[in-house]
C-alpha cells in the first residue's frame, strides 16, 4: 500500500483558490449581502477538502504541502532490465527536497545525491529516475524514503470551476438529500457538471508501486 506522510502542512487556504467575491458571483449574490459570508467561506474550504490531496478526489494536491513517501526498497528493473522509476503521487510536483535510504544500514541516514536521479514532470505522475541504477538497499519497512514538495502555485481555471460548482452546491443545498423533483434535477445537472471536470483533473490511483 501507498505509505505517505504529509510532514509539512499547506500555509495557502482554500479561499486562495476561489474567493468569497468570486463564489458570491458565480451565486449571483450582491456585494453588499454579507450575511451568508461565513456559509460561503465553509462551503469553500469544504470544496477544496473534498477534492484535495490524499483522500481527495482527484489525487491531486491543491494547496501546496511537503509529503514524505516510504518505500520498502528502490523500484526493480522491467522487463528490459531497466530500473523503473519512482512514483510521486499526488501531483503537481514542485521540487524534490530528498531521497534518503533508511535502512538502518549506516547511522546517519545517507542522501542520494541528487545528481544521480532524473525528476520528470511531463508525465500524469512525477517521476524519479536514476541516472544509472539504484542503490542496493535492505528490503525493510520505510526502507526508503522520498521528501517533495506538491501543489498549486497557480490554480487552473478548470480546478477554480470545479470548486464553485461544488461550493456553490454546498451554499444552495444544505442538507445531504433533497426530495423536491426539481431540485433532484438540478442536481443532476451539478454531478454531470462535476463529472467533466474529474475526467480533465483526477488522477487514477491504479499504479503498480503505489500496492508495493
Amino acid at each position: 500500500m501507498l505509505d505517505i506522510d504529509v510532514i509539512v502542512e499547506p500555509t495557502a487556504v482554500a479561499t486562495d483558490v476561489v474567493s468569497r467575491a468570486d463564489l458570491r458571483k458565480h451565486l449571483r449574490i450582491s456585494s453588499t449581502n454579507t450575511a451568508l459570508d461565513d456559509v460561503i467561506d465553509a462551503a469553500i474550504a469544504e470544496a477544496v477538502d473534498k477534492l484535495d490531496g490524499p483522500g481527495g478526489e482527484l489525487n491531486r494536491t491543491i494547496l501546496p504541502r511537503t509529503y514524505k513517501r516510504y518505500m520498502k526498497n528502490f523500484p526493480g528493473n522491467d522487463e528490459n532490465g531497466d530500473p523503473k522509476p519512482i512514483l510521486l503521487p499526488f501531483a503537481p510536483l514542485l521540487s524534490v527536497l530528498a531521497v534518503t535510504i533508511e535502512d538502518g544500514s549506516s547511522p546517519d541516514n545517507n542522501l542520494v545525491v541528487n545528481t544521480d536521479y532524473i525528476v520528470k514532470t511531463g508525465t500524469l505522475v512525477p517521476e524519479i529516475h536514476p541516472v544509472t541504477a539504484w542503490p542496493s538497499v535492505e528490503d525493510v519497512v520505510r526502507g526508503v524514503s522520498v521528501t517533495y514538495q506538491a501543489g498549486y502555485t497557480t490554480f487552473p481555471d478548470k480546478l477554480k470551476r470545479m470548486v464553485k460548482i461544488l461550493a456553490a452546491h454546498y451554499v444552495e443545498n444544505s442538507e445531504a438529500t433533497i426530495n423536491e423533483p426539481r431540485q433532484m434535477m438540478i442536481n443532476r445537472r451539478v454531478e454531470f457538471g462535476m463529472d467533466d471536470l474529474r475526467a480533465a483533473l483526477k488522477i487514477p490511483n491504479s499504479f503498480d508501486d503505489w500496492n508495493e
